[in-house]
Order: C-alpha cells, then sequence, then structure tokens
C-alpha cells in the first residue's frame, strides 16, 4: 500500500512539475533570458518546445498514476495489510 502511495504522490508531483516548467518556459520566451535546465528537459523543449516539456512530464506523472492504479486494482479485496 505505501508503495502505491508513493507512485500517486510522484505521478501527481510530475504532473505538477511540467505544469510549472511549461509556464515557466512560456515567461521566459516572451520575456528573453536563459537558464539551466535539465538534459532531459533541454532535449524535450528542443523537440517539442514548451508543450514537449508539458508532454512529457504529464506523460511520465499519468504512468505512475496509471500503474499505481493497476496495482491497486489488482490487489485482493480481503487484503489487510497494514503499513
Amino acid at each position: 500500500m505505501r508503495q502505491n502511495l508513493v507512485l500517486i504522490i510522484f505521478g501527481l508531483a510530475a504532473i505538477a512539475v511540467g505544469v510549472y516548467e511549461f509556464y515557466d518556459l512560456a515567461a521566459m520566451e516572451t520575456q528573453g533570458g536563459t537558464r539551466k535546465v535539465h538534459t532531459v528537459v533541454k532535449l524535450a523543449y528542443e523537440t517539442g518546445g514548451t508543450y514537449g516539456v508539458l508532454g512529457l512530464f504529464g506523460l511520465v506523472g499519468v504512468a505512475c498514476l496509471g500503474f499505481a492504479g493497476f496495482r491497486l486494482a489488482r490487489r485482493p479485496r480481503g487484503d489487510a495489510q497494514t503499513a
């Protein structure tokens, strides 16, 4: 159960980081300037722009949420695990 909770939190955090990066990069595009970013973010930005970064983090977040939901759905109903 604890692993599923961590996956859910990580998925929501990835989506939140994607939204933050989207708005931050969009503001940087309009105002100009430079900033250091992670290599993965740089590749996503060069490939798809701000929407590419949002899509990357959104995809990771949805994948984590989906995997946690899949694991919760497969858990036996009478499972009385206490974390």
